[in-house]
């Protein structure tokens, strides 16, 4: 896994919104803009100490998307994903969007494609 895997637009998932006459659908989908910087190395699965490292690195790369891009519009969320078990469960930041809200999707293709690709 290198820091960032330049993920297509998204994995999509339903989610249901309220309740009664007035719910509606939203469909969430998810980038995953990987575990630091595309230029940068990364803790490898398996090391010692790997978790921790890992997670302050997704942590620090997370900081630095807000800082370059900006803070999260409603619709859009920064977070750490662990990966599925058969994947080496390894961890990585992404970015969850409602697709129907346009706002929230300009910031999911943002972090996707202007991404810092270095800590400096």
């Amino acid at each position: 896994m290198a820091g960032h895997t330049g993920g297509a637009l998204g994995t999509p998932a339903s989610a249901r919104l309220g309740e009664g006459k007035n719910s509606r659908t939203m469909t969430e989908r998810v980038i995953s803009l990987g575990a630091v910087p595309a230029r940068e190395s990364y803790a490898r699965l398996g090391e010692t100490g790997y978790a921790e490292r890992a997670f302050a690195e997704c942590r620090r790369y997370e900081a630095l998307l807000r800082g370059a891009i900006g803070p999260e519009p409603p619709g859009a969320r920064l977070r750490i994903r662990r990966s599925a078990p058969g994947l080496g469960s390894y961890l990585e930041l992404v970015v969850e969007y409602d697709d129907e809200n346009v706002i929230a999707r300009a910031y999911a293709i943002r972090c996707d494609r202007e991404a810092p690709t270095s800590w400096e």
